[in-house]
């Protein structure tokens, strides 16, 4: 199978990191492709972001449907343009938000989600909202860090990762953390461990769910809510 991983962010570096850590876990018969667009922000950290993100991504949405790619990943915890995706694409199309918060569900009755600012809360909260989760949550509570550093200051992110998680467990009932950002990626198994919870990385566990959906002949349905849009003139 072909699946295509894009990293909405303009961040080759974190990329990088990404395509490192999904080849140690990919099936050895899946074809994978780590990617990014190479316009619009290096970062995704507010709406206004996630906005310029998502036509360069579509762009790739779209080459993944004429190149053969059996399933895309939106790696960004935020699945900026995720529904649109889902329209345009006659292939499946995944966000690391949507199956991560799914999936913390089947696995304990509370979920903390760990994003990066304060500022992020009220948005973490909304999209657990949106997906019908809010009995679950736990929590959301902050890092202090910004994407490009918990990609680029592995130490300082996992000993965040492990004092927020912690306080999480202790004073919020946490049964599961969320790693809500895709630049942990890679760092779920340490906090674990340390933690005695389960902790999952969005994007790894995303990928393998998409493995097991592509196997298994799923996509999204066409009927009417991920219906393609109808054709018209677009100005540029």
């Amino acid at each position: 199978m072909k699946i295509m991983v894009i990293n909405p962010n303009t961040s080759t570096a974190m990329t990088g990191h990404m395509r490192r850590e999904l080849v140690e876990i990919k099936r050895p018969e899946t074809e994978l492709t780590v990617t990014c667009p190479d316009k619009g922000p290096i970062s995704i950290e507010s709406a206004y972001d996630e906005a310029l993100a998502i036509p360069p991504t579509l762009e790739l949405v779209k080459r993944a449907n004429r190149e053969g790619y059996d399933a895309v990943i939106l790696a960004c915890f935020s699945d900026p343009g995720l529904f649109a995706a889902k329209e345009i694409s006659d292939i499946l199309v995944v966000g690391i938000q949507e199956i991560s918060l799914r999936m913390a569900t089947t696995l304990g009755c509370k979920f903390t989600i760990l994003t990066l600012f304060k500022e992020r809360i009220p948005h973490k909260e909304a999209d657990v909202w949106r997906n019908k989760l809010t009995p679950y949550l736990a929590s959301v509570r902050e890092l202090g860090m910004s994407v490009l550093e918990t990609d680029e200051k592995p130490d300082l992110a996992k000993q965040r990762i492990m004092a927020v998680a912690e306080q999480a467990v202790e004073e919020d009932g946490a049964e599961v953390i969320v790693l809500g950002c895709a630049g942990m990626v890679g760092y779920a198994r340490e906090a674990a461990e340390r933690l005695g919870v389960v902790v999952i990385d969005p994007t790894s566990v995303t990928l393998k769910v998409t493995e097991a959906m592509v196997e298994a002949g799923l996509v999204q349905s066409k009927r009417a809510f991920y219906a393609r849009p109808p054709e018209k003139e677009i100005k540029s």
